[in-house]
Formats: C-alpha cells, structure tokens, sequence
C-alpha cells in the first residue's frame, strides 16, 4: 500500500520538470514584465518570448549561485573565526593555569615578564586573524564587483536587441509606406 501524498505534493509535483531550480524566477519575471500598466504589444511580446525569459534566467541562477557560494564562504569564515577565537579562549585558560603554577615558583619580575610576553603574542594572533577576515571581506567584494558588471554587460545586450527589434519594425513599416506612396502615384499619372 503507497503512502498517502499531501496536498502540496499533488498541487506541486516535482517530478513534471515544470518547476525546477529558478522556475519560480522566470514565471514571476514574465508575470511583473507582462504587467498591464504602461506595456504595449511588443514590449509584451518581448518580455514574454522564451529565449529572454531563459538568457535573463540563466542570468538570474548565476547570480543566485554567485550570492550563496559568497554567503558560504561567509559563513565558513566566521566558523574558522568562532574556532580561533575558542582555541585563544582554551590557550588563554591553559596559559592562565601555567601562569598560576609558575607565579608560585618564580619570582613577580619574572611572571609580569611572561605575563606580557603572551598578552604580546595573542594580540598578534588576534590581529592575523582580522587581517584574513579583512582579505576575505576584500575579495567578496570584488566578486561583487565582478558580477555587477556582467549584469551591466548582460542588460546593454538586452538594451541592444530590443533597439535592433524596434529599428527593423520601424523600417518595415517604412517599406510598406513608400512601397504605397509608389502604387498611388503610378495611379495618379495614368
């Protein structure tokens, strides 16, 4: 006996292909596009054509992997951050036990010595640590960077094509204007 399927299970089926990754994307995109505010025909017909609508998703699943592989390494550096700074806290509990175990042996000069010698060294340790945070941050931005521009470079092809569309409709109608204005002088001298 097959277990029974929930409701969403039915309404949404998975296994049609309909709605993959960044579906959800594209069938929200042509629906804002399609918009009846402000629309004409052929920018209805242009932002409902599937070969756009598949370029601008194509587009949009790049970006949405782009934004999670940052937001990963984001993630992994502040783990690899929480890791450091608990090991300094472990170091710094172990450095505090020896500490307590010397300063009975050795004299005060001596402890105070050691005492800013660690305080010294895990000052360093904490700034190498900001440092590579720092490199992180740095190179997430230019990533950012990098894909800012190829959305740049993605929407001046976009602009291009609609310019061309249009340029070739207007010609068209053109043709068709002076092919008529031909015809009717032919009329007129006969």
């Amino acid at each position: 006996m097959r277990p029974a399927r929930s409701v969403e299970a039915e309404s949404f089926p998975e296994e049609d292909g309909m709605m993959r990754s960044g579906g959800w994307n594209r069938m929200l995109l042509a629906l804002v596009l399609a918009a009846p505010w402000g629309m004409g025909g052929a920018a209805l017909a242009q932002a409902t054509d599937p070969a756009q609508l598949e370029t601008l998703g194509r587009i949009q699943d790049s970006q949405d992997q782009r934004r999670l592989a940052l937001e990963a390494a984001q993630q992994q550096a502040a783990r690899a951050t929480q890791q450091r700074q608990e090991r300094l806290r472990r170091q710094a509990a172990d450095s505090a036990a020896r500490i307590a175990a010397a300063r009975n042996s050795r004299s005060d000069a001596e402890w105070q010595d050691d005492r800013r010698y660690k305080e010294a060294s895990r000052e360093l340790e904490l700034k190498e640590e900001q440092l590579k945070l720092k490199m992180l941050e740095t190179r997430a931005s230019r990533e950012d960077d990098v894909i800012k521009a190829d959305l740049a470079r993605k929407q001046a092809e976009t602009d291009r094509v609609i310019q061309t569309s249009q340029g070739d409709a207007k010609l068209k109608a053109d043709v068709g204007t002076a092919a008529r204005m031909a015809q009717r002088h032919w009329w007129e001298s006969n």
